[in-house]
């Protein structure tokens, strides 16, 4: 039979009366802490029309006012910028194909435009999904890339466009792969809530016609 040294019985007595000690000193029914995960960051914006499940990581909420919600990376030395875009309703449907081709000839309108192509998602919740892809200069003469995602509003005949600009990355692919899916945390977290219809002006208050007078 195989003994045991002396030195590993007497740690593990020492180690088994730490542990005897611990539990003692706990009070009677107290469990032992557990941290809790942090809530999901929701995001809703009714004059959209959608809501964010959750801001994906890497992203923070840089304006929720009226029909404008925009991120940014948190990344201090990365100015990306992913905004959403409603298109005009339409009474007929939405012909989600010409309106990706749409996106070609506005970017090559652009100064210095340059389109880059575009692919359709599989595997987005919300239904058919294209992407377009283009380079332009910007207002202050630098060269900006936008990838965007264009699908049909789920709840609307209307466009819902999640525009992402970025500088143009050095000439490295990888980059490029990067950014889409960057795009797709966030399409991947939009989920359709009631819009908010605009509220009608106050109606103007017709002021009383003056008492009749009365000759002497």
């Amino acid at each position: 039979m195989r003994q045991i040294p002396i030195r590993s019985l007497l740690a593990v007595s020492i180690l088994g009366s730490l542990l005897a000690l611990a539990a003692a000193c706990r009070p009677a029914g107290e469990e032992a802490a557990v941290p809790e995960e942090a809530p999901a960051e929701r995001v809703e914006n009714g004059a959209l029309g959608i809501a964010l499940v959750r801001v994906p990581q890497g992203f923070e909420v840089t304006r929720n006012e009226g029909e404008e919600l925009v991120l940014g990376r948190t990344g201090e030395d990365d100015p990306a910028r992913l905004s959403f875009e409603l298109g005009t309703l339409q009474a007929a449907g939405v012909n989600l194909v010409a309106r990706v081709w749409e996106e070609k000839e506005r970017i090559e309108a652009l100064p210095d435009g340059e389109y880059r192509g575009q692919n359709e998602l599989g595997g987005v919740p919300l239904g058919t999904t294209y992407t377009s892809r283009g380079r332009f200069r910007g207002d202050e003469g630098e060269m900006t890339e936008e990838y965007r995602a264009l699908l049909v509003h789920p709840s609307q005949n209307r466009v819902l466009i999640l525009d992402y600009e970025y500088p143009v990355p050095p000439a490295d692919e990888a980059q490029d792969q990067n950014r889409l899916e960057e795009l797709m945390l966030v399409l991947e977290q939009v989920e359709p809530i009631l819009i908010e219809e605009a509220a009608p002006p106050p109606e103007e208050a017709v002021p009383a016609p003056p008492p009749p007078t009365t000759q002497p």
